[in-house]
């Protein structure tokens, strides 16, 4: 959970992104995102039609 600036908790998203050891298994972080909310409300979360040679 994120806050914005009036202390009220918004959803958020982080997405670590980690280099791992095959022999160990010991995980090193390498790169931490963050997403902000969106302030923006979609209409619809339709993706357009798929044009790779398989579906068309």
């Amino acid at each position: 959970m994120t806050t914005t600036g009036s202390g009220t908790p918004r959803p958020g998203l982080t997405v670590n992104v980690y280099r791992v050891d095959s022999k160990t298994g010991d995980r090193t972080l390498v790169k931490r995102y963050e997403t902000k909310p969106s302030n923006v409300i979609e209409k619809t979360h339709i993706f357009p039609p798929c044009t790779c040679p398989r579906c068309r």
